[in-house]
């Protein structure tokens, strides 16, 4: 930015402009070989009162010059401090990024993972595994949006996916040797159970386990750490790719989302990519799950204002206040810094922790996209598909590398586009969703547009807040992205 001082207009006094006149008058006189005139008293006409001016003129042109550097220098300042600041926002955008190379014959080429919080500490958190079995690969990718806290889904983080894996080496093992010369392949409805099962023992040994060793101690310290996942809570998300039948599992508890992309050519031979959408919102406004919970408590008035009790989701990991009986809360309360039982408890568990369970066979060129809410509240399933297109197209320079001016409009992402857009972050913002593609991070680029896309002065404003204002702008945001392979055959038969 370059700014331009006009010393002679804009700063010039009265005073000055006399002086400028009464210089330029003896520049006159002089030239003509003539001096100044003197007044009737002797005394030049262009003494002591034309002096005065001539220096307040001087002053005045230093001043505007002192006045004018000075503007430019706070300019500069400036210009440097934007610059700093969006420096700073790609970093934070950037900070805990990472993209995994999978291993030959996993079925995927790659994964990326990225996170920016809002909380602090943030609550998300996450694991993804790819571990070797007899038949190929097994791998796991969880995502645990927490809430209250981030006991819960810490807890989830070290412990679901060691749990899972040991219940599905239980199911495939029972199922050795019932085919000759064949691996193990349960069916999608076995797996479902197992899930079911081992997502329901975990919640019991946050909620309920726990319970024995605090009410057998006298120390108010257990109840204080023991009880943590418990009190806290968090959704679960949570998908299983076995390579070796090429099909995706997903398991839900919560709010977070899960969609696949797959292209698909249009009539005209542009690439496009159709959007799956794997997972439901578990939350008041499910009707599925409104039906359950006036099936499971009768004549009560668990929601209100499309909330259970307060809570925005239906299923939980944790959140033992809306599962405990009256009486264990009482106890806890009295005995061990356990906080006072909610009035509207009558019938608990309120929350359920079991998940609801899809499966879907995976193409080649495949991508996964996970989620936690946050992302959801600016991007919709559609836009989030589109993005990654977009992005995986551009790797390969499909769609060049300059971006459009102003970014690219969500009718132009490379997807079967749907016709309503009910998220709500872009216009609390204010503005019209513009998106970039500037990461080398597939995640990355879904969290940078889910935070304002092209326009880099709005992420950098939202992410220089701290909470608890953050939080009213944007919340914990995560999301993994899997590549599956373009290559990759299915079992022999």
């Amino acid at each position: 930015m370059h700014q331009v001082c006009r010393i002679g207009t804009k700063f010039s006094t009265a005073s000055s402009l006399r002086a400028h006149a009464q210089l330029r008058k003896m520049s006159t006189l002089n030239r003509a070989g003539g001096g100044p005139k003197e007044s009737k008293d002797g005394q030049d006409a262009s003494g002591p009162a034309a002096g005065r001016t001539f220096m307040l003129s001087l002053f005045g042109m230093w001043a505007a010059a002192m006045s004018c550097l000075s503007n430019a220098a706070v300019s500069l300042e400036g210009d440097l401090d934007t610059r700093r600041r969006l420096f700073d926002a790609d970093q934070i955008l950037r900070r805990h990024e990472k993209t995994t190379r999978a291993p030959a014959g996993s079925g995927i080429t790659r994964y990326d993972f990225s996170h920016v919080g809002s909380n602090e500490p943030a609550e998300d958190d996450h694991q993804e595994v790819v571990v070797p079995v007899p038949s190929g690969y097994w791998s796991f990718f969880g995502i645990f949006d927490g809430h209250n806290g981030g006991d819960t889904s810490k807890w989830l983080a070290d412990n679901l996916i060691l749990a899972v894996i040991g219940g599905l080496g239980d199911l495939y093992s029972a199922l050795v040797g019932t085919e000759s010369n064949a691996a193990p392949e349960p069916t999608p409805s076995d797996i479902s159970a197992k899930l079911k099962e081992v997502f329901n023992e975990l919640d019991d040994a946050i909620v309920n386990e726990p319970l024995r060793d605090v009410f057998a101690s006298n120390s108010r310290q257990a109840g204080a750490t023991l009880l943590g996942p418990a009190w806290a809570g968090s959704c679960a998300l949570l998908s299983f790719y076995d390579s070796h039948s090429r099909r995706l599992h997903l398991a839900l508890t919560g709010d977070s989302r899960a969609v696949l992309g797959r292209r698909r050519y249009d009539s005209e031979g542009e690439l496009k990519y159709d959007v799956y959408i794997l997972t439901t919102d578990q939350n008041a406004m499910n009707p599925r799950e409104l039906e359950r919970l006036t099936a499971d408590h009768p004549g009560e008035n668990v929601v209100q204002n499309s909330r259970v009790f307060g809570m925005g989701v239906s299923r939980a990991f944790g959140d033992a206040r809306l599962k405990w009986t009256r009486e264990v809360q009482d106890k806890l309360k009295r005995h061990h810094l356990g906080r006072s039982p909610l009035a509207v408890v009558k019938t608990p568990p309120y929350l359920i922790a079991e998940p609801e369970v899809t499966s879907i066979d995976i193409q080649p060129g495949d991508f996964l996209i996970m989620g936690s809410d946050g992302l959801w509240e600016s991007l919709t399933s559609e836009e989030a598909v589109g993005l990654v297109g977009l992005w995986k197209e551009g790797e390969k320079d499909r769609f060049g590398n300059r971006e459009p001016l102003g970014g690219y409009a969500p009718h132009t992402l490379p997807v079967w586009m749907a016709e309503r857009d009910d998220t709500q972050r872009y216009r609390q913002w204010g503005t019209e969703k513009r998106f970039a593609r500037r990461d080398a991070n597939a995640a990355t680029h879904l969290l940078r547009n889910a935070l304002g896309g092209a326009d880099r002065e709005l992420i950098a404003s939202l992410l220089s807040m701290k909470t608890p204002k953050a939080r009213t702008y944007r919340d914990d945001m995560t999301a993994i992205v899997v590549f599956f392979s373009d290559e990759g055959a299915r079992k022999s038969a």
